[in-house]
């Protein structure tokens, strides 16, 4: 568990994020005070960087959750829309 600058707890999440165009998962690392969007843009990046930057994402690609059966939103972390590590997330 890291602190941030006073603000708070901050905890390091793993997902399984699955992409069903190249019919993939990938585990990945990440903030949980991340926004989703932000999340979005880093797994594009690592995904982009483990392929050798042999996959592209639509920008305006969506994170799915598993658990929920819903998109979320771009703007709230991964913390207060539910997202904990273990979970699967499809990036779409």
């Amino acid at each position: 568990m890291n602190i941030a600058k006073g603000i708070g707890f901050h905890m390091r999440i793993i997902l399984e994020i699955t992409t069903p165009g190249n019919g993939k998962t990938y585990e990945l690392v990440l903030d949980d005070n991340l926004t989703v969007g932000a999340a979005k843009a880093k797994i594009s990046e690592e995904i982009r960087s483990f392929e050798n930057g042999n996959i592209d994402f639509d920008e305006g690609a969506s994170l799915f959750a598993t658990v929920s059966r819903s998109r979320l939103p771009d703007n709230r972390n991964l913390r207060k829309v539910g997202v904990r590590s273990g979970q699967r997330l499809f990036l779409l």
